[in-house]
């Protein structure tokens, strides 16, 4: 796993609901056909290399394709201002995603997990030994985060006896959960290199 799988993991299942929900199961089924055609590759392989999904979007769309990319994914994710463009803070506006951050930030393990690793890389173990979390409940709490894209690998150690253990960090370098009658608002501050390796965020708002 990447650093940009994170960001595909959070947001490719979703992305790929809101694109059938706007273009209609038809015209996806085309860009279906045409992604496999050019790259042999599936729409959900495409969030991956989202280049090439660009490129199929823009021969059936041409330039109002970067309109219908940013349109699918603000209804996913948006910058919060045109400030925070530079600051790459995201208001998440799918539940699906807000209800997956969520459930993770109220997991007082998983929490602890995520804010330990914001900014600095660990093994699952040092992260486990470093916060007195159970190995079996903690490699369980970890596994799971990073199958939900929010604990991202970055990097590896090798030891002496030459054995390459893989180091992961948080998705994020700031969570803000804010909740104002009975609504709930996630905002969200993608690491740099998340959005450095990020097809996705650097295709459709060019940062």
């Amino acid at each position: 796993m990447n650093i940009m799988t994170g960001v595909t993991q959070l947001l490719a299942k979703s992305l790929e609901k809101t694109m059938l929900k706007n273009l209609g199961e038809n015209t996806v089924h085309k860009i279906q056909d045409r992604l496999f055609e050019r790259y042999g590759i599936s729409v959900t392989q495409s969030m991956e290399e989202f280049e090439k999904l660009d490129s199929v979007l823009r021969e059936f769309f041409g330039a109002g394709a970067v309109g219908l990319e940013r349109k699918f994914l603000e209804s996913l994710c948006s910058i919060k201002s045109k400030k925070d463009q530079t600051q790459k803070r995201f208001t998440i506006s799918e539940s699906a995603i807000s209800q997956s951050i969520l459930k993770a930030y109220s997991d007082d393990e998983a929490s602890k997990i995520l804010n330990a690793s914001i900014g600095e890389s660990w093994t699952i173990l040092e992260m486990l030994e470093k916060l007195q979390i159970p190995q079996t409940s903690g490699y369980r709490k970890v596994n799971s985060l990073i199958e939900d894209g929010l604990l991202i690998k970055d990097g590896h150690e090798i030891s002496a006896s030459g054995r390459k253990t893989d180091k992961y960090k948080s998705l994020f370098d700031n969570v803000e959960i804010d909740i104002k009658n009975n609504k709930v608002t996630v905002n969200v501050q993608f690491t740099q290199n998340v959005i450095d390796q990020s097809p996705i965020l650097q295709t459709v708002y060019g940062i």
